[in-house]
């Protein structure tokens, strides 16, 4: 990666269309992100103390990095991407009052965990993405995901948090509730441990007022609510996959998408094939499979070059 179009990146004078550029850079490999880390110093950069006066002059992209150390807790290795956003949150902003948004990106085998201005804490899965304002206007909460999240939002009567994704809108005013929405992956399932929330969608007919203990997903074309069933699922905050008499298919899905890697099965009957267990994320796709092994007769080929598993 050309080092001067990273350093574009960090003060804020890079294209939209070079952002992409970087953003698949930084998730294609660990070390790209620690190469980031380390080459512009983001803990210590001068940027910290701008004020949002300087950040509101800028043109075009504005870039705030504000409290890195502070928003990462406790993971390590997260690249924070930190970017003004021309999102659906923007138009309906008042040009001469701008609000400044940050991005939050987690690469593929990471987490993070951080705080909202208004106190709502947010886990935020692998190979996800978060945009919300520096600060939170009077009467409002809005943020965007692309990707996996648990919310425990902060209770305010007079400001509802909502949460845009791609296919649904979730809105509440306080509670405890898990959002899977990838949109590379075109799935939606929303499950809701404590509180009260609303949703709505461009293909839903009315809006839809979930209660505690239950979960919407998106299946055959149409939504479907069930009671949730494995309570352990929710421990990604804690770095672990949990799955409970899932097919090996959806074990694989899961992998692909948090590992940000191509699995290909030879033998699709084995697709069908069951398995309940617990892995540490951080252990790695290869940990996953040499213990399905342990169960289910099969081999497999690492291809390091290509980002490939072949399953035999």
């Amino acid at each position: 990666m050309d080092k001067k179009l990273l350093q574009k990146y960090v003060d804020g004078t890079i294209s939209s269309d070079d952002v992409e550029t970087v953003v698949d850079w930084l998730d294609a490999d660990e070390n790209h992100v620690k190469e980031f880390m380390a080459l512009h110093k983001l803990y210590d950069i001068s940027i910290l103390n701008q004020s949002i006066q300087e950040q509101k002059k800028k043109k075009g992209y504005r870039v705030v990095f504000r409290s890195i150390v502070k928003e990462l807790l406790k993971v390590a290795a997260i690249a924070l991407i930190l970017l003004g956003v021309n999102s659906l949150l923007q138009k309906e902003i008042a040009e001469e009052s701008p609000l400044l948004y940050q991005t939050l990106y987690v690469p593929a085998g990471q987490r993070a965990e951080l705080t909202l201005p208004d106190s709502t804490k947010v886990w935020l899965n692998a190979h996800s993405k978060l945009v919300y304002p520096v600060n939170f206007r009077q009467g409002s909460r809005q943020v965007e995901l692309d990707g996996e999240a648990y919310f425990d939002v902060r209770h305010d009567n007079e400001s509802p948090f909502i949460v845009k994704t791609k296919s649904m809108d979730v809105k509440v005013l306080g509670t405890e509730f898990n959002v899977l929405a990838y949109s590379e992956a075109g799935e939606f399932n929303i499950s809701l441990l404590r509180g009260s929330v609303e949703l709505s969608a461009p293909d839903l007919s009315r809006k839809y007022r979930m209660t505690a203990g239950e979960q919407v997903y998106y299946k055959d074309g149409k939504y479907v609510s069930a009671p949730i069933g494995y309570m352990d699922y929710f421990k990604w905050k804690e770095g672990l996959l949990c799955f409970n008499n899932q097919s090996i298919g959806i074990i694989i899905d899961k992998l692909r998408l948090y590992y940000d890697i191509r699995i290909e099965v030879a033998d699709l009957p084995f697709l069908k094939e069951r398995y309940s267990g617990k892995f540490r994320v951080k252990d790695g796709v290869e940990q996953v499979l040499k213990v399905l092994q342990l169960e289910h007769k099969f081999t497999y080929v690492k291809d390091n070059e290509l980002n490939l598993i072949t399953i035999k």
